[in-house]
């Protein structure tokens, strides 16, 4: 009988951790060492926060009151939801709600720093009725990078993250100084990062004429004449609202395919296709890109990198060019569109011309 009630305890044990799946059997806070750090190789590639030529904004600088902020994260694994700031008295703090429930602890500093500190100094978290965490912490100023290491639940670790408060997502009069343009800010780390990607690419360029090594991926062979075309394009991945001009130019050099693609934004400094690297072919307006075409009628993935937040970003895309949907470029959409405009203003010319003819008439019958 002792046995027997053995196995089934021991039943009823398996069969209660099966249920919850290792995901949900966690050691209480209690019995969790914050002394551990994650390693370099254990941590997602940080990405830069705000732009080169901020200055901080502190809470001298801001009206009092409670306002909505964007706030800028250095990792995809550490995701502001939303964020709320409140400003009294010269002092600034704020609430985070994180798009996950992940982390236990917060700490104001690196991850290292938050190892050897003690438990009075951490941020814990507080559970709203979406069941959703948020943290509540001071702010030292807007436009500042400032480090937050993060407790995974999970790996039982700190890691190292950055975050921003945004100045200029604050509404019109709450910032009493005047801000950075912060445009001309984004157009000038945008040129220093081209100059230095065109610098990478023509060093890399000289490596593999000197070894004589091609390891990208070539364009597809068509079999049309060297010119000019048009061809559908389909887009998607990324969050969904950046699109690209269909149909797209379709350009055919010594029988290969290359594809001009012109993005809905200007804020794309490189693409990424086959494993080569492509500049924008143009200074101004939406960001075009001449790419290889290495697939017809199938899915060709794509990496653009994007400096819409400030913070340049990767972003994984799909392009499906259509073979069976070319047409000459004067047959595009585009081209109608500019067909028409000149047709109109032909028209206006013209009766322009005509209604001066007929003024002039009426004075010399006079």
């Amino acid at each position: 009988m002792k046995r027997t009630g053995m196995y089934i305890l021991a039943g009823v044990l398996l069969a209660g951790s099966i249920l919850l799946g290792p995901s949900e059997v966690w050691a209480s806070e209690e019995e969790i060492s914050y002394d551990q750090v994650a390693s370099e190789g254990e941590q997602t590639a940080r990405q830069e926060v705000g732009i080169e030529g901020m200055y901080p904004i502190y809470g001298t600088d801001v009206a009092d009151g409670v306002y909505e902020i964007q706030v800028e994260s250095s990792s995809s694994m550490f995701r502001v939801e939303r964020a709320e700031l409140t400003v009294h008295g010269g002092e600034m703090s704020a609430v985070l709600t994180l798009g996950g429930t992940g982390y236990l602890k917060l700490y104001l500093g690196t991850g290292t720093e938050a190892a050897g500190s003690p438990m009075e100094d951490y941020i814990d978290y507080e559970e709203n009725e979406e069941g959703k965490y948020m943290y509540r912490l001071p702010v030292e100023a807007l436009d500042l990078p400032i480090d937050c290491a993060a407790f995974s639940r999970n790996r039982e670790k700190w890691y190292d993250r950055q975050i921003l408060f945004r100045a200029e997502s604050l509404p019109e009069g709450a910032v009493l100084v005047e801000l950075p343009d912060y445009e001309t800010l984004k157009r000038e780390a945008k040129e220093r990062r081209i100059e230095a990607l065109r610098a990478e690419a023509k060093a890399e360029e000289e490596d593999d004429s000197e070894s004589g090594e091609h390891i990208f991926d070539r364009p597809s062979f068509i079999e049309m004449e060297d010119g000019e075309y048009a061809i559908a394009v389909e887009l998607t991945g990324g969050s969904g609202r950046s699109t690209v001009n269909s149909p797209a130019g379709l350009l055919v050099r010594d029988g290969l395919a290359w594809a001009r693609v012109q993005w809905s934004s200007s804020s794309y400094d490189y693409m990424i296709v086959g494993g080569q690297k492509y500049l924008p072919v143009n200074e101004d307006g939406y960001s075009t890109f001449e790419i290889p075409i290495l697939v017809f009628n199938e899915p060709m993935e794509v990496i653009a990198d994007t400096t819409a937040m400030s913070t340049p970003h990767e972003v994984e895309y799909t392009l499906v060019f259509r073979g069976d949907d070319i047409m000459s470029a004067d047959e595009t959409p585009q081209a109608a569109a500019k067909k028409v405009v000149y047709m109109a203003g032909g028209i206006v010319a013209v009766c322009a011309m005509v209604s001066l003819m007929k003024k002039k008439r009426r004075k010399v019958q006079r």
